[in-house]
This record gives structure tokens, C-alpha cells and sequence, in this order.
């Protein structure tokens, strides 16, 4: 115990782990800060300043316009897009006992890595203005694709949903059946099933989110009709979840470096959890204030 202390005293516990799983232990915490800078920008611009339906052709035009907008976009989709995969390893590693359905989802995760990684370098990079704006790409006028990509966003929505009322009934089971809900744990455990959660939730929209931003190349109707679909009622209580998401997450990654690095993070990790959650809630408060708003 002594020796686990002193290195989360100087070092870090990623000093135990052998092998690559120390870079990426290292890689998580690096990238994590990273996106503190990188998503919460981007989160500040469109969800705080403006709505994510605001984000239309003419917006993203502009934006990259500046060849630095260009550069932070692209840093923060390889940051963000591999901090999501070496994240969803994780689970896998945990969820996936037999040796081989492990390997071949891990090599479906690093596949999609590479696949979306290259879709999202080729439309921050090729993107031209003149030729989207006139509508004159080959998939212009095929305007399924942009209602296939706001479907999948109502499915995602579906999916959070269901599991969020899922989740308060087995919670208010548990109450009424006399003990804690789930399990008997540290408030850290409940920590980490956020974390987890909220960080799998994050990455596949991200995913979604990436093929979205992919038909600004297209043309400028198929890009705007697919912005369309975040103006939409039923997706808003989604955009304020999915900021939540990532204020939680972000806030809970400044947590678990307090407590790999510092003892002092480790001696208040369960003050330290109530504060999270207590910030998160403040932190979003204005972003669904917006989003309602804009769309009442």
C-alpha cells in the first residue's frame, strides 16, 4: 500500500502498469486535460454562445475559413475520437471474457478509430467553400442521407431515454425495498459507473457527429437539413443531456488525475465526487436555459 501511495504522490498509479497500457494510461490523462481546453471550447461556442441548430452551413463556413478554426477542429476530433476508443477498450476489456470476441471487438474498435479518424482529416481538410455552397457534389441532391443521419440521432435519443427511466426504477426500487440502490458501495463506485457511462454516450455520438459534419462537404441543403433535426423538440432534452455528459465527464477526469497524482485527491475523493456532481448541475443550467429557449 505504501508503495501505490507514494506513487500517486509523485508519479501517478500509471507507473505500476507494464507495458503499452501505461502509455495509454498516461495518453488518457494527457488527452483528458487536452479536451478540458479542446471540447469544452467547442461545447462553449455551440451550446452556450449559440444552439447546435445554429450550426448551419453558412456557421461552419465561416469558422473554417480560419485556417486555425481548421487546426483546433481537426485536434480536437483526433483527441476527443482516441480518447473515446482507448476508453471504450477499457469496457471491453472488462465486459468481454473470452479471449477471442475480446480481440475481434477490439479490433472492430480501432478499425472504426482509423475509418472515422480518416473521414473527419479528409472533410476538415478538403472542405471547399465555393463548390458546397452551389450544391455541385455528387451526393448533393440526396437529401436521405442528411434524413438518415437525424433519424440516428432520434435513435440515439430513444436509447438514452429508455435507459434513463430504467435506471430511476430500478433506483426507486431499490429505495423502497430498504437499501441502497444497486449496490452497497463508495460513492467512488458510483463515480465510475458515471464515468464510464457517460464517456461510451460521448463517443458515440461523437461518431454520429463525425458523419454529420461530413455532409457540409456535400452541399450546403444536404448540411443544413440535417442541422435541422437539433431544432427539433424531441431531441432537446438529448442536447442537454449530452452537455451534462460532457461536463460530468470532463470534471470527474479532473477528479481521478487529482487522485492519481496527489494524496490530498485521494484522502477527499468522496468530497471530491459531491463537487463534481454539485458543478455539474450549476454548469448546465445555462446551456439548457438556451436550448430552451431557442426552441420554445
Amino acid at each position: 500500500m505504501s508503495a501505490v501511495t507514494t506513487g500517486r504522490g509523485t508519479e501517478g498509479l500509471g507507473v505500476t502498469i507494464p507495458g503499452a497500457d501505461r502509455l495509454i494510461w498516461y495518453f488518457m490523462r494527457v488527452s483528458g486535460l487536452a479536451l478540458i481546453l479542446l471540447a469544452g471550447g467547442h461545447l462553449f461556442i455551440t451550446h452556450y454562445l449559440n444552439v447546435p441548430s445554429d450550426t448551419t452551413f453558412d456557421f461552419v463556413a465561416a469558422r473554417w475559413a480560419n485556417p486555425l478554426w481548421r487546426s483546433f477542429d481537426w485536434l480536437l476530433l483526433m483527441t476527443a475520437l482516441w480518447h473515446g476508443v482507448f476508453g471504450l477498450r477499457y469496457s471491453i476489456q472488462d465486459y468481454i471474457g473470452r479471449p477471442g470476441a475480446r480481440v475481434a471487438t477490439l479490433a472492430v474498435a480501432y478499425a472504426a478509430g482509423f475509418i472515422f479518424m480518416a473521414v473527419g482529416s479528409v472533410t476538415v481538410f478538403t472542405f471547399d467553400e465555393a463548390a458546397a455552397r452551389n450544391n455541385t457534389g455528387p451526393l448533393a441532391g440526396q437529401m436521405w442521407i442528411a434524413q438518415a443521419i437525424g433519424w440516428s440521432l432520434y435513435l440515439f435519443a430513444f436509447v438514452t431515454y429508455v435507459a434513463i427511466v430504467l435506471l430511476v426504477i430500478w433506483v426507486l426500487r431499490g429505495l423502497f425495498g430498504g437499501g441502497l440502490p444497486i449496490y452497497q458501495g463508495d460513492p467512488g463506485q458510483y463515480a465510475w459507473a458515471l464515468h464510464r457511462a457517460t464517456g461510451i454516450g460521448i463517443l458515440f455520438f461523437l461518431l454520429v457527429h463525425i458523419i454529420d459534419i461530413m455532409l457540409i462537404g456535400l452541399g450546403r441543403d444536404v448540411y443544413n437539413e440535417s442541422v435541422a433535426f437539433y431544432s427539433r423538440i424531441e431531441l432537446i432534452p438529448m442536447e442537454i443531456l449530452l452537455v451534462g455528459a460532457v461536463v460530468y465527464h470532463s470534471l470527474n477526469g479532473i477528479r481521478v488525475i487529482a487522485i492519481d497524482f496527489s494524496r490530498a485527491g485521494y484522502r477527499r475523493e468522496r468530497p471530491l465526487f459531491w463537487t463534481v456532481l454539485i458543478l455539474s448541475v450549476i454548469l448546465v443550467l445555462p446551456s439548457a436555459i438556451a436550448l430552451l429557449m431557442a426552441h420554445r
